[in-house]
């Protein structure tokens, strides 16, 4: 398997998001700008470089050791760059253009960045540091880079409108096991000479991630990423991990407490929101489980038009957005006439909102196929949603996806030939998030449920059980081994239903 440096910025990381809102450069005296940027040994080697006019609003990126011209102005300037021995560099300073300006980043004044963590998870681990000079005005003059511990530099700075922020990871050599660990903090009130810090694991959370295979398969890149609620530009690039494992794989992912999303992608990519992970605590993220299956929000109705919702055929139960490999077909009906039908594939947007007559019953219906290498699950889905709608009212349609969770399944998601798998059927109602988009109360009335393991040819009917709040299912899987197929229909208690349907969901070996 391919290595890959567990931190997400080995290399100069640009911030493209920001040019969008950078303004054009207003008709003043032109100046010209020539930023130096030496390596260690006084050679000057290539670099690209942020500046920000601070009036203007101007932002650009230029190329070191040439003149570029620029409007007369104070602008804020940050880079950061890589040498042939591998060492890696970063600066911020400020600089008033007046005519034909030159500055220096000169990385034999850098000072070397020393970050630890303790306890040092051990000789087994790849040592990685990273750091970001950021303009405290939250402008778009931010650089950074990453190195293998005792090869990063800062070039220092007394100028308040800088800070640094800096952070510590460790990748187990092994590519079959190992956890994971980074940890970061943030230097306010200028660029310090050098920083020599020791961080504590006992301000980590800890996620533990049991990855499978099955809906996914090979490869597949992990990704951690921080959001800031205070939007610290320079925290969120310091605290990010990316890296490869083979599937299935389980591991433990070290952070600092805070706001973190997740993705994995290998044949397919699945992702999820934003979440809070508290300093101390231990998370278990189970991604890949069987069943992907229809997810998302219910449709609505908005003045006369009814919209689909987020359509996603095959949703992990953990990272429940993703499965962008699937196509199918999208079709709305009413009173025996088609008021909307069209196919997609994975690079449509599913964004019809379609015109409704009047109130009454409709039928909404969606496929989906992943085109996926042999062996692989949820490989197919359906969708049928039955339900009452008022074109006159601004609310969500009643119905229930289900959500088939089956019980006992090793990390490749098979089940043993012969026996009986325990099927929890998950009873999904997400609201819309829109408070001017009335939710109807419901219940369930009515679970009934089929599997298939001849891929649909026959489909067996068995009894649903609800206990304790929970509906489940009986599967007795085939004797000889293969796939099961899953389906349930759920009735409400105003004769609105949904059924849903996931070919291939688990393997029987």
């Amino acid at each position: 398997m391919r290595r890959t440096a567990v931190v997400a910025s080995v290399v100069t990381v640009l911030a493209p998001l920001l040019l969008t809102g950078a303004s054009t450069a207003s008709a003043v005296t032109k100046g010209s700008l020539t930023v130096r940027t030496l390596d260690r040994s006084g050679k000057a080697v290539y670099a690209q470089v942020a500046v920000y006019n601070t009036k203007t609003l101007d932002f650009r990126y230029i190329e070191s050791n040439k003149a570029a011209s620029l409007p007369n102005g104070t602008y804020e300037l940050a880079t950061s760059f890589n040498d042939a021995q591998d060492n890696g560099v970063v600066g911020g300073h400020s600089v008033k253009v007046s005519g034909a300006t030159k500055t220096t980043f000169d990385a034999r004044a850098g000072r070397q960045v020393k970050v630890a963590l303790s306890p040092n998870p051990g000789s087994a681990y790849d040592h990685m540091v990273s750091a970001y000079v950021c303009a405290t005005d939250n402008g778009p003059a931010t650089m950074g880079t990453s190195a293998e511990s005792g090869h990063l530099y800062v070039i220092p700075t007394s100028n308040k409108a800088y800070e640094l922020a800096y952070s510590t990871a460790y990748q187990p050599r092994s590519t079959t096991g190992g956890d994971f660990w980074l940890a970061s903090a943030t230097h306010r009130s200028g660029v310090p000479s050098g920083v020599s810090a020791t961080l504590r694991r006992t301000g980590l959370t800890t996620l533990k991630v049991n990855a499978r295979s099955g809906p996914d398969s090979g490869q597949a890149r992990f990704s951690f990423g921080y959001q800031s609620p205070s939007g610290d530009a320079c925290s969120m690039y310091t605290n990010s991990l990316q890296f490869e494992r083979d599937l299935p794989n389980s591991f433990g992912v070290h952070v600092p407490p805070g706001q973190w999303t997740v993705s994995q992608q290998g044949n397919d990519f699945i992702y999820g929101g934003s979440h809070t992970y508290a300093a101390g605590k231990t998370t278990a993220l189970n991604l890949g489980h069987a069943v992907w299956g229809p997810g998302g929000t219910l449709p609505y109705t908005w003045y006369h038009q009814l919209y689909f919702g987020s359509i996603n055929q095959f949703a992990d139960p953990t990272l429940t957005a993703g499965g962008v490999l699937a196509t199918g077909t999208v079709k709305l009906t009413h009173a025996g006439k088609t008021l909307y039908s069209r196919g997609y594939t994975q690079a449509d947007d599913i964004a019809a909102q379609p015109r409704i007559p009047d109130a009454g019953w409709y039928t909404l219906t969606e496929t989906g196929h992943r085109r996926l290498p042999g062996g692989s699950l949820s490989t197919d889905s359906t969708l049928s949603l039955r339900f009452y709608a008022d074109p006159g009212k601004n609310q969500q349609i009643r119905d229930y996806i289900t959500r088939f969770w089956p019980n006992s399944l090793d990390s490749r998601n098979q089940a043993p030939h012969g026996a009986t798998t325990t099927v929890v059927l998950g009873m999904q109602r997400s609201g819309t998030g829109d408070s001017t988009v009335g939710q109807l109360s419901d219940g369930v009335k009515s679970v009934r449920a089929w599997y298939t393991t001849d891929n649909g040819a026959h489909w067996h009917a068995s009894t649903t059980k609800l206990s304790n709040g929970r509906w489940t299912v009986p599967v007795h899987n085939p004797p000889a081994g293969g796939r099961v197929g899953l389906r349930s229909t759920v009735t409400d208690t105003h004769g609105d239903s949904a059924t849903t349907t996931v070919y291939n969901a688990y393997a029987v070996n």
